[in-house]
């Protein structure tokens, strides 16, 4: 994922993003110091996000295996995408212009330097109503003000679903970049009775992270 100060959070407005930065990408390689392969790496974890996501938005197609599968193309797509942007973000031989054309934020040299985030995020579960939970986030040093952390953009939210028992993290899909307060998490019908576990940590502009939160659970209610 390129810096979390230019990826768009909801799906749609991240489809746009990744598809203009593989057809700039695409169109000439070299400009941006790649190469024809890296290019169609680039074009292949797009395009199977882009496909997986018209899936699981058509209210035909649209399950919990669907959906799954969907957030499992973005998690890919943006963890490549990322690492190519921050490259080329970082060349200085790329011009800012070429950058912007592809929604890559150039750097600011007038920025006041951020740390990565030190500390970890704490996830509270506000309630459950059918087919919904909704979940709180403060920070462990602050945790009655909503505020984040100095230079933290956002949250990583993690969720895994399991029968019985705490998911844990290595079992869990990436659900997105959460900026607001609080957040709604939507489940299947087929997830009924099932266990929602969550984890989450902080990221700042540069795409750095910091370490994980404790996992908060609750039975769905679908």
């Amino acid at each position: 994922m390129p810096s979390y100060d230019y990826i768009p959070g909801p799906d749609n407005d991240f489809r746009t993003w990744a598809e203009a930065f593989r057809d700039g990408i695409d169109a000439d390689p070299a400009k941006y110091f790649l190469t024809a392969a890296d290019a169609a790496t680039i074009t292949s974890v797009v395009d199977d996000f882009v496909t997986k996501l018209a899936i699981a938005s058509n209210e035909s197609t649209r399950t919990s295996v669907t959906v799954a599968d969907k957030d499992d193309a973005r998690g890919t797509c943006e963890e490549l995408l990322r690492q190519y942007a921050i490259d080329i973000k970082n060349n200085e031989g790329i011009s800012d212009g070429d950058k912007i054309a592809i929604g890559v934020r150039p750097i600011n040299p007038n920025r006041e330097p951020i740390d990565p985030p030190g500390t970890s995020p704490l996830l509270n579960i506000l309630g459950a109503t059918p087919g919904n939970q909704t979940l709180r986030y403060s920070d462990s040093l602050t945790p009655d003000s909503r505020s984040k952390p100095f230079g933290v953009i956002g949250l990583e939210l993690y969720r895994g679903i399991t029968d019985e028992g705490e998911a844990a993290l290595s079992a869990c899909q990436f659900v997105g970049l959460q900026t607001r307060n609080p957040i709604d998490s939507e489940f299947d019908e087929t997830d009924d009775g099932k266990l929602a576990t969550y984890y989450g940590r902080w990221v700042n502009g540069k795409g750095e992270v910091g370490p994980w939160s404790l996992p908060v659970s609750m039975r769905i209610a679908a």
